[in-house]
């Protein structure tokens, strides 16, 4: 090796070790670290050091952040040691304190309460039922897309992928068309932090909670008509209950599939190679959605509770501890993804946790894919293409992945 190449390494070695020694310092609660994305560098250097990390906040909020795929897999899978009745996302500041709505709705109960809260909405989400809506979310996409381009351009965040998931979903989540702007606003502001969040979520639950009282429990045809059928059925359901779970997943609905869109547009227009080669057809549209989704993992993290002392990756974990494993970082395991940093668009296997695994795997899954298929065929089958016309803005916050504009412009294809 010659003085100028070992100086080289050297160098290298000292800049990862600051890397590393930065990364493992800072406060995954920072929302200035979520200014441009994902900080997918650190997570890179976190998961150097190890799977599983201690972390204590700024803010003062303690808790386990899990950036290994095997590690975070075992959490959300095993919920009789991770329980989410306690909380399903971080906290600011005590993530121990009792969490509002726990125990009462999907996202914050273990089986089998958690079961039955899916059994009574799973008809909405069928197979067939997501088939029936694939013509749907192919209209919609193509009238979206068909406005965008009639403009020249515009704000596909804004006026496509914000758009499109309420729209199609719209009837069978039980939101009236002329009400799609008001529950849009709503949903946005419960995924932002602190009192946004809180008023967004309350939002959402006064709509349904006044949809409640016109509804035939025997219809089944939407949500609410699902959960009242259900409860005459002898579920026991009350209607905070059923308010809660509405928010829930019209809130999920709407937010998964709208920042996987945004994503995934930015993701193919920085890999023209890929995209030419999703054009062209020498990649499926089907491994294109899960490579997307890997890629894209709206939800940063997913929180859980360790109700016994148990030892994850090596490392001890006591009852009552926060775990939060982020889905993002897990994505980009290089013990499980090949080239995980790369947008590799025929990925096989991809065993990606961006809708979530075992108990808590998103209700809407098969749905989401469905939304994001329409999107790409359309953008594949027309005459023109899109283009960056100025770089995106992110919304900074650790709770979703989240563009505020993607400003494209129309070019030919």
């Amino acid at each position: 090796m010659g003085r100028r190449g070992g100086h080289d390494v050297f160098q290298t070695i000292e800049k990862q070790g600051a890397l590393l020694s930065a990364s493992l310092s800072v406060d995954l609660l920072d929302s200035a670290l979520y200014t441009n994305g994902n900080p997918y560098q650190v997570w890179r250097a976190m998961r150097e050091a190890g799977p599983v990390h201690h972390h204590v906040a700024k803010t003062g909020s303690q808790f386990w952040a899990v950036v290994g795929h095997e590690a975070g897999q075992r959490v959300l899978t095993d919920w009789k040691v991770f329980t989410s009745s306690r909380g399903a996302m971080l906290r600011e500041e005590d993530n121990s304190a009792p969490y509002p709505g726990a125990g009462k709705m999907p996202i914050l109960t273990d089986p089998p309460r958690h079961t039955e809260l899916r059994r009574a909405v799973a008809r909405l989400f069928t197979p067939r039922a997501v088939r029936n809506l694939g013509a749907l979310a192919s209209e919609v996409a193509g009238s979206l897309l068909a406005d965008l381009r009639a403009r020249g351009g515009g704000d596909f965040a804004t006026d496509v992928a914000a758009k499109f998931p309420l729209a199609v979903q719209a009837e069978i989540l039980g939101i009236a068309p002329e009400d799609l702007p008001l529950v849009l606003d709503a949903t946005g502001r419960s995924v932002d932090e602190a009192e946004h969040a809180a008023s967004g979520h309350h939002d959402v639950m006064a709509y349904f909670l006044k949809a409640i009282g016109t509804r035939r429990s025997e219809a089944g045809r939407d949500l609410i008509d699902a959960l009242l059928t259900a409860r005459a059925g002898g579920l026991s359901l009350s209607d905070e209950e059923i308010v809660l779970t509405c928010d829930n997943i019209v809130v999920a609905a709407s937010q998964t599939a709208q920042h996987a869109a945004s994503g995934s547009l930015l993701a193919l227009l920085e890999h023209p190679e890929a995209w030419k080669a999703l054009r062209e057809g020498r990649v499926g549209v089907g491994s294109a959605v899960e490579e997307l989704l890997r890629w894209t993992a709206p939800a940063t993290h997913a929180m859980r509770t360790a109700v016994c002392d148990t030892e994850l990756a090596g490392t001890t974990i006591r009852a009552g501890e926060a775990v939060a494993v982020w889905l993002p970082s897990a994505n980009r395991d290089g013990t499980v993804f090949a080239d995980p940093d790369e947008l590799v668009l025929d990925r096989s296997p991809n065993p990606h946790l961006t809708l979530g695994a075992g108990p808590h795997l998103c209700l809407g899954a098969a749905l989401v894919r469905v939304l994001l298929r329409a999107l790409l065929e359309d953008l594949i089958g027309a005459d023109t293409s899109l283009a960056l016309a100025n770089p995106p803005t992110w919304q900074s916050t650790w709770v979703i992945n989240r563009m505020r504009s993607l400003p494209v412009t129309v070019v030919p294809a």
